[in-house]
């Protein structure tokens, strides 16, 4: 039988993969290369093809082009770094202020002071006790400045009058000088550029652009065939390339678009973007893009693109106040901006200089007369050295402060304007200060190893009413260690936690104990032990000097530590540590009894935060770095909302504060008056851990709060106390911070009184008493009862009744080894000629009173 061969239409059965031939995954479908009946046979489709692709290409091109309306906005071209600012001040009528202090501010704003009438922003003249100030325009987190002209009268140190206009001055509110620049974020490309409209540049600026890189800029489409073949002429006569046949448009869409590499094909895209930006363009919108994008030098690591940045560079001034001649250096250098820096070839500078005011002359806009006057023309070059941040340790702080709500692309490269809180003279004296006070206690230290682990120092100063944080210092060279000791380190305050144990105390009036404890209240003060859950613990007073029984008012203004353990026991601790938390304190606290002497570990910030709380009244008050951030078109991105609370009572706060002006008038801290002059009400409280390593004083006037400490990282013991590290720097900081600010005082509640206490049993002061303290009651809790006897030996640490709490009382200036959690007890001096104690004190006042000792 004979077999039938397979039929061919039937499906052969595949073979498994390893028996299929080799390539069969390479062959292609028919669908691949079947021709689309739609599409055009022979030429035309390969026409049509191209015609797609020059389209696709011309659209991308067109496309790209719409980014030049962004850069105005960095939204996708241009960078522009976020510039951040110190804070600025008001004069108002009324207000203290010296000339001095004015024209300090001026100068730190850039302001140029001329012996004539300023006819241009940026400028001001002082006559006499009159100031004529045409401010610069400016945009205010809460007003914008359009550039106005000032006159401001100073007399007797306060603003006598303002007025707006220089020839018949109408009424003005307020003069508000721009804000000095304390530094910049930047990205990795680091070029600083700041926007300005082309109706803000100087016309004489404009016309030298023209005339220099551009002549026929008006009356060609992008290209300038006339120009081209001028510049190609010059360059075969010179046999090298003088001039360039680009024309403002092209050189705008290389620097924008292209590479810097040279060919053909490069050339040919620049000509088309170029005609093609003259058509989606204005010429002056390409002139505002070109004269803001153009590179114009190097300053240390940044570059420096556009006019206005150059102008601050080669000059120190604004683009708007430029002169002609400055106006023509800064466009001779547009070529090669290194080249003919003026800082680097002078002569060749101003050879650019002068033959760019010759092409002025050629296309007529400006006569030969003014050129020649141009050119005998002197210029001031600003000293302009790598940009450096002011106040890096702060503007650290607001960077991490504002990227916990703005991103880090957005913070660097946006271009906005960040308004902080600090304020730039304050900030200046505090960094000088500090780096000063370090080295002191290198010097002072008893210790030695300052070669292996110098003293350290860090400073915070905040405003009580409005929580600004005035001045921040991490440490005494941000070079050498960005670590910011005021925000980010943590150490033991020592005694300077004491503060909260007797302000605890004092609001015990008001938590119901009865009777309450008060600045009379007498506290034990001699060796004991006290138990606990870690076993039995004996503090110890300084050289084991013990008083024996003393007021609360004494205890504080001596630091004894065992009176104040004491104290504690009979608040509590978690009283103590409630008040803590109210005025500010929010890292942990340890229930332990060492609290009490401020073992628990507490940062500058949160410290000073809580001392300004008791300035205020009770009034807690988050601190506030940063007013307000405006994006590039003067919208407000972010801002803070202060938010005051109201933590304790008024009169316990007020109470705290006397009892902590006693250190400050006849204590630990004494030296602020005797030795450094510092004569202002203030109350204060210094701090020394058991190893000296840690040295700190918190203190308070009505108007400001500081905080410092003094040691060092690697915990080396520094051997000083906070009497003798941390005050000095606190007093000399305070009374430059303040020397503006008129003298205040404390305001007292009305439900509390004054009275003068005899310190050594807490009756009220009589006639024949020497040892005499003010101390402040509530109402109806002050001591009724005369001290009836005499006490020797006689204190110097007190005060006759009829003497100016802010007198100095007899005490050295500064004894070496003073110690602030209990210093030895100064000389004793011969005592003054008992005095009555002053008249209307509350004697005798409604109610059964509270013997002195409870």
């Amino acid at each position: 039988m004979t077999e039938k061969p397979p039929s061919k239409s039937a499906p052969s059965k595949p073979g498994p993969w390893w028996t299929r031939r080799p390539g069969w995954w390479t062959r292609r479908p028919d669908w691949w290369t079947r021709r689309p009946d739609q599409l055009p046979r022979g030429r035309v489709r390969w026409l049509v093809f191209i015609l797609v692709l020059v389209v696709a290409f011309l659209g991308y091109d067109w496309f790209r082009l719409s980014s030049l309306s962004s850069y105005r906005y960095a939204g996708q071209g241009w960078k522009f770094p976020t510039q951040v600012y110190a804070d600025w001040r008001d004069y108002r009528v009324g207000d203290h202020v010296d000339a001095t202090s004015l024209v300090r501010a001026l100068d730190r704003a850039r302001y140029r002071r001329i012996w004539k009438s300023p006819t241009d922003p940026g400028q001001y003249r002082v006559r006499g006790t009159t100031f004529e100030i045409f401010l610069r325009p400016f945009t205010y987190p809460d007003h914008v400045e359009r550039g106005s002209e000032v006159v401001v009268d100073i007399q007797d140190g306060q603003v006598a009058s303002l007025g707006e206009g220089f020839a018949e001055p109408g009424p003005r509110g307020l003069l508000r000088v721009d804000p000095e620049i304390l530094g910049e974020f930047s990205d990795q490309e680091r070029e600083r550029r700041s926007y300005i409209p082309l109706g803000s540049m100087p016309r004489h600026l404009i016309l030298a652009v023209v005339a220099s890189e551009d002549r026929r800029f008006f009356r060609h489409w992008g290209l300038d065939l006339l120009g081209m073949g001028r510049a190609t002429v010059r360059n075969v006569r010179a046999g090298a390339v003088v001039e360039g046949g680009s024309t403002i448009s092209q050189q705008l869409v290389k620097n924008l678009f292209l590479s810097r590499e040279r060919n053909v094909w490069r050339k040919f895209h620049e000509a088309l973007l170029a005609v093609m930006v003259e058509l989606r363009y204005s010429k002056e919108q390409i002139l505002e893009f070109y004269l803001n994008q153009i590179y114009l030098g190097q300053r240390g690591s940044w570059s420096v693109c556009g006019v206005e940045e150059g102008s601050l560079y080669y000059f120190n001034k604004h683009v708007q106040e430029i002169t002609p001649a400055e106006a023509a250096l800064l466009v001779g250098v547009i070529p090669a901006p290194n080249k003919l820096s003026p800082y680097r070839d002078p002569e060749a500078a101003l050879a650019r200089r002068d033959q760019v005011l010759v092409d002025m002359v050629e296309c007529g806009f400006i006569s030969k007369q003014d050129a020649a006057r141009y050119r005998q023309t002197s210029l001031r070059f600003a000293a302009n050295p790598p940009p450096t941040t002011r106040a890096p340790y702060f503007v650290d702080y607001v960077r991490e402060l504002l990227a916990k709500d703005i991103s880090e692309s957005d913070l660097s490269a946006r271009g906005f304007s960040i308004f902080t809180t600090v304020d730039g003279r304050m900030q200046e004296e505090a960094e000088r200060i500090v780096r000063a006070g370090a080295r002191e206690a290198d010097w002072r230290s008893p210790i030695g190893g300052a070669e292996r682990s110098p003293a350290q120092a860090s400073l915070v100063a905040i405003e009580p009413s409005t929580g600004y944080i005035r001045a921040m210092v991490g440490g005494r060279n941000y070079a050498e260690s960005p670590y910011n000791r005021a925000v980010d380190s943590k150490r033991q305050p020592g005694s300077a936690f004491k503060p909260f144990v007797y302000a605890a105390a004092l609001d015990s009036y008001y938590s119901g104990r009865r009777p309450p404890l008060t600045a009379a209240t007498l506290l034990r003060d001699e060796p004991d032990t006290f138990q606990t859950s870690l076993g039995p613990w004996a503090p110890k007073n300084f050289e084991n000097s013990y008083a024996g029984q003393v007021t609360a008012a004494r205890a504080i203004a001596r630091s004894l530590n065992i009176a104040t353990v004491r104290l504690s026991q009979m608040v509590g601790l978690p009283k103590v540590i409630e008040m803590a938390r109210n005025l500010g304190i929010e890292s942990r606290l340890r229930q332990v009894a060492s609290l009490a002497l401020g073992t628990s570990e507490l940062s500058v910030l949160e410290l000073t935060t809580a001392y300004a709380t008791l300035a205020n009244g009770g009034v807690r008050v988050p601190p506030i770095a940063v007013k307000a951030v405006l994006d590039r078109g003067g919208n407000v991105r972010w801002s803070t909302r202060r938010e005051g609370r109201r933590v304790i009572r008024p009169e316990t706060a007020y109470l705290t504060t006397i009892l902590l002006e006693g250190p400050v008038i006849y204590g630990t801290a004494s030296a602020v008056r005797s030795a450094y002059g510092f004569v202002r009400p203030a109350a204060g409280k210094t701090g020394t851990t058991d190893d000296e390593n840690d040295a700190w004083f918190i203190g308070y006037t009505p108007d400001l709060a500081a905080g410092v400490w003094v040691g060092c990282d690697r915990n080396r013991r520094i051997g000083l106390t906070g009497t003798q590290a941390a005050v000095p720097i606190w007093a000399r900081f305070m009374q430059t911070a303040l020397q503006d600010r008129p003298f205040r005082d404390f305001e007292a509640p009305q439900d509390v009184v004054d009275v003068w206490i005899d310190g050594d049993t807490g009756y009220r002061a009589g006639p024949e008493c020497l040892h005499v303290m003010r101390a402040a009651f509530v109402r109806k809790t002050e001591p009724r009862q005369m001290c009836p006897v005499m006490h020797l030996p006689f204190w110097s640490d007190s005060l006759p009744p009829d003497s100016s709490m802010y007198e100095e009382p007899p005490t050295p200036q500064e004894t070496p080894g003073q110690e602030e959690q209990q210093d030895k007890e100064p000389p004793a001096e011969t005592p003054p000629e008992p005095k009555a104690p002053p008249s209307g004190d509350a004697a005798g006042a409604g109610g059964a009173g509270v013997e002195p000792g409870n």
